[in-house]
């Protein structure tokens, strides 16, 4: 084959290539999102279109601000001031922009929350149930599981994102925070802009690694959250067996690691019994015991009983001698967690820290005589010690 013949085959390969490249395009659909710098809402909201959808699974990511180019794609996120679902165009920079995640909410949403609104019932099932499949867990959720994971993804996901890019504070404005967050999702994708020292960057490739950042973000989201969903029913059993454990009704044991701390905190005002519980038993991963402290709140570092105070801070060895406790691992300076090698350990732990009356009780309810006999006690003390 002479040169010429062998040009002319290879023009003609090129083409075909041509001819197929744009009759695959003509298929994929194109998502649009505005070009320049990028942000953590018009992320993960291609994230979750291109990914979890079955509309928009796979489709190409268009970032302009052209609005010609913009008018004939499939979708458009975060760009061309429209929101109008039933032409998936999914803005909220407009002014008139005034949509919320449903009547209980009351943050502005972004263009993540807009996506999420539409399509996050289906993108949390997908996640979830991949996630059984890829761990082959034989666990089944029912449509109220994934409408309960589908709400909470949004109160704690999704929100704070609407917030952040609707500049929103978390706190009141004359308020002045003990200490500034930097390591949230909306932290980590605007690190991927390029800085303004930096040169002939690829922003569009910067977009497809914060992709990658938020759809890992995402995934762990709904696996975390989908766990503490599941976990209710193991709590509620350990609540119902308490007696088995002790008398007072004050330690739960669970019969496996799970997430029990927002589920207990309900369960216990669905039976009426808010408060009583005070410990929570479990086998870590290396099978050791441990027991907890139930704080006073969900959010709260004070807990409702410490570990006897004796025993905090100290050595294993310390704590052993002072308990009487041979098996024992630790106790947290803090007093909110400490551990054994067996179950009958940390209930002795629970049971000998629940009799213990602190320091600060005694002096909360001391008397003015008790007050005098302490006084001059502590003065002997001080004589006898000089």
């Amino acid at each position: 084959m002479c040169i010429r013949d062998r040009t002319q085959s290879t023009w003609g390969n090129i083409q075909v290539l041509i001819k197929f490249l744009r009759f695959f395009m003509s298929q994929t659909k194109q998502i649009g999102t505005h070009s320049g710098t990028f942000h953590a809402d018009e992320v993960l909201g291609c994230v979750m279109l291109t990914k979890y959808t079955q509309l928009f699974q796979n489709a190409n990511i268009v970032r302009t601000r052209d609005q010609n180019i913009l008018d004939k794609l499939d979708a458009v996120i975060d760009v061309g001031r429209i929101y109008d679902a039933s032409i998936h165009r999914y803005d909220h920079h407009q002014g008139e922009f005034n949509d919320f995640f449903s009547q209980n909410h009351n943050i502005r949403l972004s263009s993540a929350g807009l996506v999420f609104k539409h399509f996050g019932r289906e993108v949390v099932e997908r996640i979830a149930k991949d996630f059984l499949v890829s761990e082959k867990l034989d666990i089944q959720l029912s449509p109220e599981d994934y409408d309960q994971l589908y709400l909470r993804i949004y109160n704690t996901f999704i929100m704070p994102l609407d917030a952040t890019d609707n500049g929103i504070d978390a706190y009141p404005q004359d308020v002045e925070p003990r200490y500034r967050q930097t390591t949230a999702l909306e932290h980590r994708v605007s690190r991927l802009n390029p800085t303004w020292f930096e040169q002939n960057i690829d922003q569009d490739e910067r977009f497809r690694e914060a992709m990658k950042i938020a759809d890992d973000e995402l995934q762990w989201q709904v696996r975390t959250t989908m766990s503490r969903v599941l976990a209710k029913p193991y709590v509620e059993k350990a609540v119902d067996q308490r007696f088995n454990v002790h008398e007072s009704g004050a330690i739960i044991k669970l019969e496996l690691v799970c997430p029990w701390k927002e589920h207990l905190y309900r369960i216990e005002e669905e039976k009426g019994i808010q408060g009583q519980i005070k410990y929570v038993l479990f086998q870590d991963q290396l099978a050791e015991w441990r027991i907890q402290c139930v704080s006073l709140s969900p959010q709260s570092y004070t807990n409702r009983k410490s570990l006897k105070s004796d025993w905090c801070g100290k050595s294993r060895d310390e704590v052993a001698q002072l308990s009487g406790i041979a098996d024992v691992v630790f106790v947290h300076a803090n007093g909110f967690i400490g551990g054994a090698k067996s179950y009958e350990s940390v209930v002795k732990m629970g049971l000998e820290s629940l009799n213990a009356v602190s320091y600060t009780h005694l002096r909360a309810h001391e008397t003015p005589e008790h007050l005098v006999c302490r006084l001059l006690l502590e003065k002997k003390k001080n004589i006898i010690k000089q």
